[in-house]
């Protein structure tokens, strides 16, 4: 409702004006807010159509910069004259990679959130009962996922199968969510921008600008070093889905006009290894230690029943193996490269390896540190400081060669 007030309104409320080299935006009515956005400081632009908003015939503008973003609505011919009219030819990816591209593009922690507040919107526009059915239809599955565990000789607490659907559920929502809107997948690259469409219920159309584009990111997951495939992204746009090999030369050369090249790479060497897996072998010690320590009790009689206790530790002791093993790959793949023109970094953040292809007019600041361990076996991390305060940081690098 507050979508379609400010629509039908907006010629009351909202005055926009595109002058030379300037985007001008006053909202209000009694108070009124005046932003002016350089248009050389434009880093992206989204225009976002929904359900909703193509029933009216109007869509969102997202205009971001280097420091913030204005956001306005206009009819659906109505021209940003800021983006060229000349689109490019188009390149459209094959549907495998689209699938795979949001299959690793979902995240369980988003799909729980977004998931929840699903629930909580059907129930504020159907009434509480839908969102019972949904629980209860939860709960069911979860009982006969016990059930069948149980015929296995499997013990699992009913909470925990549960929590196991719950998640799975959300999961499934988001990658459902996430895979119709990468659907229809076009990019393009002309004049200076690269213009992502897609979308099959909301349609995205995504320009990023490549003259303020400080680094084009391969993020890579697990299951992308497996497939040996992995999304480039730009400014938070995905703007190729799962590509690897001679593919990223091909595809970067073609639409950010980058050329890959580089020297000799600098690895972290073998015994840098530690240091990256240090934190989950951390944690995987500590699961086993309380689980040895819930054996004991029970054996001497000490707590009468700990089932629930212990599948969530052995829970946490296989998440704990899973990240050793994620950051062993890491370890494995990252490093730092130069070319004439760019900086090539591949960096672990997180439980995520992320690949950077840095202009090198973009950086702004690279630091060398060391903790007491590092000092010992002459290693050091690097940080690099891009333009956006964006960071990459390589850990456990020989401390004589950058």
């Amino acid at each position: 409702m507050k979508i379609i007030l400010y629509y039908l309104l907006r010629r009351f409320f909202v005055k926009l004006r595109f002058e030379r080299g300037y985007i001008v935006l006053e909202k209000g009515l009694a108070l009124r807010r005046r932003a002016v956005v350089p248009l050389k400081t434009i880093t992206r632009t989204e225009i976002r159509r929904g359900p909703l908003l193509r029933l009216l015939y109007a869509k969102k503008i997202t205009v971001e910069t280097l420091s913030g973003k204005i956001s306005f609505y206009m009819k659906k011919n109505e021209e940003l004259p800021f983006l060229p009219k000349n689109r490019g030819p188009v390149i459209r990816p094959k549907r495998s990679s689209v699938f795979f591209g949001a299959f690793v593009d979902t995240r369980a922690l988003s799909g729980v959130v977004l998931f929840s507040f699903t629930l909580y919107r059907i129930g504020k526009i159907f009434g509480s009962g839908y969102i019972e059915r949904i629980i209860a239809a939860i709960s069911d599955t979860a009982a006969g996922l016990s059930g069948t565990m149980e015929r296995l000789h499997i013990a699992v607490p009913r909470a925990a199968a549960i929590a196991a659907v719950f998640l799975l559920t959300a999961w499934g929502f988001a990658f459902v969510t996430k895979l119709l809107g990468m659907a229809d997948f076009r990019v393009s690259s002309h004049g200076g921008f690269i213009t992502v469409r897609r979308g099959l219920i909301t349609l995205y159309e995504q320009v990023v600008v490549l003259n303020n584009l400080d680094a084009v990111i391969s993020c890579q997951t697990v299951s992308a070093i497996a497939a040996r495939k992995a999304p480039l992204y730009a400014r938070g746009t995905m703007i190729f889905p799962p590509v690897g090999g001679n593919d990223v030369r091909r595809v970067l050369g073609s639409l950010c006009g980058m050329d890959i090249r580089a020297s000799a790479e600098t690895k972290p060497p073998l015994r840098a290894l530690f240091g990256h897996c240090a934190v989950p072998l951390g944690w995987a010690g500590g699961f086993s230690a309380v689980l040895v320590l819930t054996k004991l009790a029970l054996h001497f009689n000490l707590i009468p029943s700990a089932e629930l206790l212990k599948t969530l530790l052995w829970y946490g002791l296989a998440a704990s193996l899973w990240a050793v093993l994620a950051c062993g790959l890491y370890w494995r793949f990252s490093g730092i490269s130069e070319g004439s023109e760019l900086l090539m970094i591949a960096a672990r953040k997180g439980y995520r390896l992320y690949d950077g292809y840095i202009p090198k007019r973009m950086t702004v600041l690279k630091t060398l540190s060391q903790n007491p361990f590092q000092r010992r076996g002459g290693l050091c991390d690097l940080t690099i400081t891009l333009y956006g305060k964006r960071r990459f940081r390589l850990r456990g690098i020989p401390r004589g060669e950058r």
